[in-house]
């Protein structure tokens, strides 16, 4: 009896050790966000140089963003920053919403050239419906009696697709190429010319 009494203790003593070495390794993990500035975390395509000076570049961008449903929620030009989101329904689950917000950063370069930095984040909901019932005898529902509506965050992430910032940067340029054409250098017209009269003739005299 004493046998496999000893035989017990040292089995839970031993799984109790287990817990506690895999406690002990989970809490000395390095969380992931700590990572966030190392260069595996980088997001790549999210920066462009604009052939264009700041003013067109920064013009350009807001007409970019207007065009493409975003809510431009704050523009600092002394910063050079811009703030914008917009809310899009999922093409195939019209349950599913997502919101994305981007920050627009511009560094001047040159007199015309802008360096355009968008990072971009995106949250992934899920829309619910429940209908309540009244139910007959507490057993057999009839007919609905009230909607309640939820809403469930599924995801939330930095946007890493190079296809999003491709997209921008593209429809950017294009709204920059019309602003930054050189004006057309107008034609001095010939200076005007007074027509001559004929001389009057000499009157002979006898």
């Amino acid at each position: 009896m004493r046998r496999f009494l000893g035989k017990d203790v040292r089995v839970a003593v031993l799984f109790t050790g287990i817990i506690m070495l895999s406690l002990v390794g989970g809490c000395a993990s390095t969380p992931s966000y700590e990572g966030a500035f190392s260069a595996g975390q980088q997001v790549q395509g999210n920066t462009e140089s604009v052939p264009a000076s700041m003013e067109a570049t920064w013009v350009g961008a807001l007409e970019t963003l207007s065009q493409q449903g975003f809510l431009v929620q704050q523009s600092d030009e002394k910063s050079r920053t811009v703030l914008a989101s917009r809310e899009l329904r999922d093409q195939k689950d019209k349950d599913i919403s997502y919101t994305i917000t981007a920050t627009l950063t511009f560094v001047p370069l040159a007199d015309q050239t802008t360096r355009v930095m968008l990072a971009a984040n995106q949250t992934t909901e899920l829309h619910r419906k429940r209908y309540e019932w009244f139910h007959l005898l507490w057993l057999i529902p009839i007919f609905p009696v009230g909607t309640d509506y939820t809403t469930v965050v599924v995801n939330r992430d930095t946007v890493r697709s190079p296809q999003f910032y491709g997209d921008f940067f593209s429809a950017l340029k294009r709204s920059v190429e019309g602003k930054s054409a050189p004006a057309p250098v107008p034609v001095p017209e010939p200076p005007a010319t007074t027509p001559t009269q004929p001389a009057a003739p000499e009157s002979v005299t006898e």
